[in-house]
């Protein structure tokens, strides 16, 4: 009824502002500015920690690293109060030097900012900076924390408010810190008035950087030595459209999630009860879609190949028409497959003479993967013709079906958020019926999956040729295998361990491929880095714009402990409860 959907909306908004806004008065503003944010993500966006005096708690446990190459930090504040709020300023910070405490050698010089210790927050918006300069005679990570107390304006029964802003200082040996603008030492003095207070011009300020871009991410990576035990949850403030989607301006840009205490490895920032409270519905139960658990043995045919030779035909059936995808050994075609006097239109993947036996061989294993599922959701194996040194595989298709992530790609379709959050439905209640007869796919991406624009029907489809015909999403780590590693959760990487909960991962990134229109995931990320990123923590950032429910899906699939991870019927049954949700606003 038209009432429950209301109150399934409703619930579903106050939970979110419940977990991502924790909500106290604060009197003023204090944010970092869009010039600041588009330098680094390429985003129109402000990342507030207090907007209109709500202080955005989620966002103050962001714990922002800053690179080698970065010395000065930038705020804007205001106080809404109608005239200036005292404030006191601290700054808390490690030195780290070498055995010995040798003080010419530290990682970080000392710290400076540009306003006094303690003085008002002004009426109108004002930048203050805080320089952190890097040595350069050591490689170390440095935590920061800028305490800012505000009193709380006269006459009023709330607190004073509290801000605590942490950020991570990476210093690298060799890499000195750029030329300052003048600033002073943050020390304890005299309350001074807004007219009084020093800001110090600069002209020549360099960027606030939120989170790692490619070039620092990499270089961190391969030479910090010194890793902090201690991080926060990284999911930075931003609003969205839920009308359009778009992908980001800029690249994708990578976020540290905390380690959970007693798995210094796990790189998890969430639980499945963080996300169940999302998915259990206020009118009715679905406790049967939680009964499901990760399988880690899934069943295996003696040979691949059986299930298509089972589907054997003669080559003279089927006719190739068109060709719609090639790559270096590898072509798919559009074309009819005509059985006992019955045309149906179909897929028809195959190789090219160049391709090696090897080759050809992979081409019949991958495509035996679906063979014999029926399924609405699955576009499995129909046919095949092996008696030929170029297999051929038929799949049932349309004439106007197109590759996922071709068609996410083009430019030329511009998909609202509920017909993506439609295609998600799709896809997993395909990896839950995967799931449900022991089956893995093992390569959940959108460059694995079909749509038909007109309806927005999505199937699954097996990974065969994926590797020749989208060759940036595959590749080799030294052991003669190509492999989507950017897709692979952390224990595929680390212990080649597949399972339930690894489809679980990929489709979390597929989720992520959706919000950003097909976008590479992990770009930053050299490939020989993924398992050393994936272990400090790091994911993937939240697109722009991206409902934060369908980002809370994304974040609890790349947790690093598997068994915390949801299950595809839980990720289906949240998914459809998010659709039914939106289709409440049309």
């Amino acid at each position: 009824m038209w009432w429950c959907s209301f109150i399934k909306i409703i619930y579903l908004r106050i939970l979110l502002l419940l977990v991502l806004i924790g909500c106290s008065d604060g009197y003023l503003n204090i944010f970092i500015s869009p010039s600041q944010v588009m330098k680094l993500m390429g985003l129109e966006a402000e990342l507030y920690y207090v907007r209109e005096g709500i202080v955005n708690a989620y966002a103050m446990g962001f714990v922002v690293p800053v690179p080698a190459n970065i010395a000065d930090l930038e705020f804007t504040w205001q106080s809404l109060a109608g005239y200036p709020l005292s404030y006191s300023m601290d700054l808390d910070y490690d030195v780290v030097g070498l055995q010995g405490g040798n003080a010419e050698a530290v990682a970080l010089l000392r710290p400076r900012v540009n306003v006094s210790a303690k003085g008002e927050v002004p009426t109108t918006l004002e930048v203050f900076r805080i320089r952190i300069p890097c040595s350069g005679l050591i490689s170390a990570e440095i935590p920061i924390t800028l305490r800012i107390n505000v009193t709380a304006p006269l006459g009023t029964r709330n607190n004073d408010t509290t801000l605590i802003l942490k950020r991570n200082k990476i210093c690298l040996k060799g890499v000195v810190a750029p030329p300052s603008n003048d600033s002073v030492r943050l020390k304890a003095g005299p309350f001074v008035t807004g007219t009084g207070a020093i800001y110090v011009a600069a002209t020549c300020a360099f960027a606030l950087i939120l989170v790692i871009c490619s070039v620092i991410s990499a270089l961190y990576i391969r030479n910090s030595k010194i890793r902090v035990q201690e991080s926060q949850k990284t999911l930075p403030y931003c609003s969205y459209s839920a009308a359009g989607t778009g992908g980001l301006t800029g690249s994708s840009v990578l976020v540290r999630v905390d380690q959970r205490p007693g798995s210094a490895n796990s790189g998890s920032y969430a639980t499945i009860a963080d996300l169940e409270p999302l998915y259990a519905r206020p009118c009715g139960s679905r406790a049967s879609y939680y009964a499901a658990s990760h399988i880690t043995h899934v069943s295996q045919s003696t040979d691949p190949c059986d299930k298509a030779r089972a589907l054997a035909i003669p080559k003279s059936a089927i006719c190739c028409r068109s060709l719609i995808q090639e790559g270096t050994f590898g072509r798919v075609y559009k074309g009819l497959l005509n059985v006992a006097g019955r045309e149906q239109e179909v897929i028809i993947k195959t190789v090219t003479e160049v391709a090696s036996s090897y080759q050809a061989s992979l081409l019949v294993v991958e495509g035996s993967q679906l063979a014999g599922l029926i399924h609405g959701n699955i576009a499995a194996l129909v046919a095949a013709c092996l008696d030929t040194p170029c297999p051929l595989l038929v799949y049932a298709s349309t004439s106007n079906e197109l590759n996922l992530k071709t068609y996410l790609t083009d430019g030329l379709h511009h998909p609202v958020t509920r017909d993506l959050v439609n295609v998600s439905v799709q896809v997993s209640r395909a990896g839950a019926f995967l799931h449900g007869r022991g089956l893995l796919h093992r390569d959940i991406a959108t460059r694995n999956c079909l749509i038909e624009p007109a309806n927005f029907r999505v199937r699954l489809a097996d990974a065969a040729l994926a590797r020749d015909l989208f060759p940036q999403d595959y590749h080799c780590l030294g052991d003669n295998e190509n492999r989507p590693i950017r897709w692979m959760a952390l224990e595929s990487l680390e212990h080649n361990q597949y399972s339930t909960a690894t489809d679980v991962w990929s489709f979390g990134v597929f989720l992520w491929e959706l919000a950003t229109m097909g976008q590479q995931p992990y770009v930053e990320v050299d490939p020989f880095e993924m398992t050393i990123c994936l272990r400090d923590g790091y994911r993937l950032v939240q697109p722009r714009p991206c409902p934060d429910e369908l980002f809370a899906v994304m974040a609890v699939c790349w947790l690093g402990i598997a068994r915390d991870r949801p299950t595809m019927p839980q990720l289906l049954a949240y998914l459809q409860e998010f659709y039914d949700a939106l289709g409440g606003f049309i």
